[in-house]
């Protein structure tokens, strides 16, 4: 697994919602930022992760429930499976 600046691969999803709500430590999210520049998986990942959470937003009156959130990271988990240690999303 490829090791990030600010941890692994697997680790990314469990902060990848604090990072677009800005609630990461700084030097946290400028060295996500940093991996993200190098890395064209968490790139694409982070750009789908978007797009449901904004979908979410936009289409429901109230915030996710945690366990929509929980099925979304697991459905994006298993759009960018392990491959030769490294990640890599499939279409």
């Amino acid at each position: 697994m490829m090791k990030l600046l600010a941890g692994t691969h697997a680790e990314v999803r469990e902060f990848l919602l604090d990072y677009l709500e800005r609630e990461l430590p700084l030097l946290k999210r400028w060295q996500f930022r940093l991996h993200l520049l190098m890395c064209p998986n968490c790139s694409a990942y982070l750009s789908r992760y978007r797009s449901s959470v904004s979908l979410a937003r936009n289409y429901l009156d109230d915030p996710p429930p945690p366990e929509l959130v929980d099925l979304t990271l697991q459905f994006l988990a298993q759009r960018l499976p392990e491959q030769d240690g490294n990640a890599s999303p499939t279409p």
